[in-house]
């Protein structure tokens, strides 16, 4: 098992580079990413690399990222646990900035899209599986495949309607 450990950490240590391209492109050596499992051009990617870091628009939109990064991290320092529900997830931040990009830079999006998915939690999809466990029990095993799912997003999203909004538009059933 130390075995085990041992070489998936090292393999963190061989793709450092590849790893930190997301919160800091601009200080990325190109030749240091592996690109290889990502079937990126590595020309094209240079070139929209190098692009990217002359645009002021948006070399500053990831300069402004790395922090806001740093100050959300210091103020989860001096926070309670309490009070971090109302600290925005850094998460959100970076997929932000990621989304903001446009097209013209579709090798380093490919790249960021790529290696992005490997940082996520095993929370959220545990979150998912235990709340379809609850919508679709033995009690509820009429849903159709539709039903869950629409059952599933309300129970995992912060969706809140507007009640009153939807009362005033709705008509009210009269009395027989």
């Amino acid at each position: 098992m130390k075995d085990g450990f041992a070489e998936r950490f090292e393999q963190f240590k061989t793709n450092k580079s590849t790893l930190a391209f997301i919160v800091n492109l601009l200080n990325t050596n190109t030749n240091a990413i592996n690109i290889e499992p990502f079937g990126i051009d590595a020309g094209s990617l240079q070139m929209q690399l190098l692009d990217l870091k002359t645009e002021d628009l948006w070399s500053g939109k990831f300069t402004e990222l790395k922090s806001r990064m740093e100050e959300l991290e210091v103020q989860k320092c001096m926070h309670k646990w309490t009070a971090l529900k109302e600290i925005p997830r850094i998460e959100a931040l970076i997929f932000g900035a990621w989304n903001s990009l446009p097209e013209c830079y579709s090798e380093v999006k490919k790249l960021a899209y790529g290696v992005l998915p490997i940082f996520g939690s095993t929370y959220s999809c545990k979150q998912a599986f235990s709340c379809m466990n609850t919508v679709k029990s033995n009690v509820r095993s009429q849903l159709t495949n539709k039903n869950p799912e629409s059952c599933l997003q309300l129970k995992t999203t912060s969706y809140k309607p507007d009640l009153i909004k939807l009362s005033k538009v709705m008509q009210s059933q009269c009395s027989h």
